[in-house]
């Protein structure tokens, strides 16, 4: 049984190393020259958006056998609305990774893993590359391959500018904000790597290229984020949805598979299941469609909490903020383990009604 994967990203890497565990050999195909994103930048794990489980590296450890190695852990989350702002603290909120090239990063940790050889500055075909391998995995990070296999339905599209500022930060402590001004149904958002560096991106919805310069500096501005950049990156980022994930011997996973997180626009969690899930299905023959069918629902769960942000307003994020900061609220959203993102919409249509 030979098996070739597309992409070297984090889906790609954790499927090789799955595939070599359970005996089965596999060549990756990498349209760059390196593994990974090209630009470096931090990505969130909270827990409250992944439960039922409580902590999300220790679920990925125990239940795949994949150990990743956190920047730090998340013990204090700000949140900002144009006038309001709450925080959130306590133990076990979440983590933050590292992503890009640099030596801690996710995708380094899982290249270290793997002896699978990976083939560089090559645009696969997969059509060619189906007729020479038994199975073919395509884990490209974009639904293009996914366009001509199956129906690919388009959930929201954004615009991200991002980059790595230099100042004095909690290592801790994440900041949020929401303001339809620089972020329309999007938001900004600022990660620390280390305490004199921290990763600030805004993530700007159904935005054009040309705009994107404008509404990033708005945000800079906006939130008083006065920093030395010492590099910056822009991209854009388009979420959707695959009406089907195994076509014939080709296997879709991770971001090409439509498992990004509709809401926030993370994907880690996502692509490991989804990455073990392809490489279980393909040595033991099982229904890759009803492995994933739980990762599924998780994504439809929230595209109804998207379709909501789409149409929010400032005055609307006033008062989820303002809710969030009633103590009892924070009790439920991070003393107890109660699918939360299950009741968002219900929230904010509460507070909807009460304006």
């Amino acid at each position: 049984m030979r098996v070739a994967i597309i992409g070297a990203g984090v889906a790609g890497l954790c499927c090789a190393y799955t595939l070599e565990k359970l005996g089965v050999p596999c060549d990756i195909y990498e349209r760059k020259h390196t593994i990974g994103s090209l630009y470096s930048y931090g990505e969130l794990l909270l827990q409250i958006v992944h439960r039922p489980y409580k902590d999300p590296l220790k679920f990925i450890a125990k239940e795949f056998g994949i150990l990743i190695e956190p920047l730090n852990e998340v013990r204090k989350i700000v949140i900002k609305s144009p006038k309001r702002e709450a925080f959130i603290e306590g133990k076990q909120l979440g983590y933050i990774v590292k992503r890009g090239q640099e030596q801690e990063s996710i995708e380094n940790q899982l290249a270290k893993k793997i002896n699978a050889k990976i083939n560089f500055n090559i645009n696969a075909d997969y059509r060619e590359l189906a007729k020479s391998y038994d199975y073919v995995v395509v884990a490209t990070g974009n639904s293009m391959i996914a366009k001509q296999l199956t129906e690919v339905k388009n959930v929201v599209s954004s615009r991200i500018k991002g980059g790595i500022a230099l100042g004095d930060f909690e290592t801790n402590t994440v900041h949020l904000w929401l303001n339809t001004l620089y972020a329309r149904s999007g938001f900004g958002y600022l990660v620390p790597l280390s305490k004199n560096k921290a990763s600030i991106i805004l993530v700007a919805t159904y935005t054009q290229k040309e705009e994107i310069e404008n509404m990033w500096h708005t945000f800079l501005y906006q939130e008083k984020l006065n920093y030395e950049m010492i590099e910056t990156f822009e991209t854009q980022l388009d979420i959707s949805i695959t009406d089907r994930h195994q076509i014939d011997n080709m296997y879709l996973i991770g971001n090409a598979g439509g498992f990004l997180d509709p809401f926030l626009g993370f994907g880690l969690l996502n692509a490991v299941e989804s990455a073990v899930y392809a490489g279980e299905s393909i040595k033991h023959g099982e229904d890759y469609e009803k492995k994933v069918k739980k990762i599924t629902d998780r994504v439809d769960k929230l595209i109804d909490f998207r379709k909501m942000m789409d149409s929010i307003k400032n005055e609307d994020y006033d008062r989820v903020v303002k809710v969030i900061e009633n103590p009892i609220v924070k009790r439920v959203m991070y003393k107890t383990n109660l699918d939360v993102i299950k009741y968002l919409h219900f929230l904010m249509k509460i507070t909807n009604r009460t304006q």
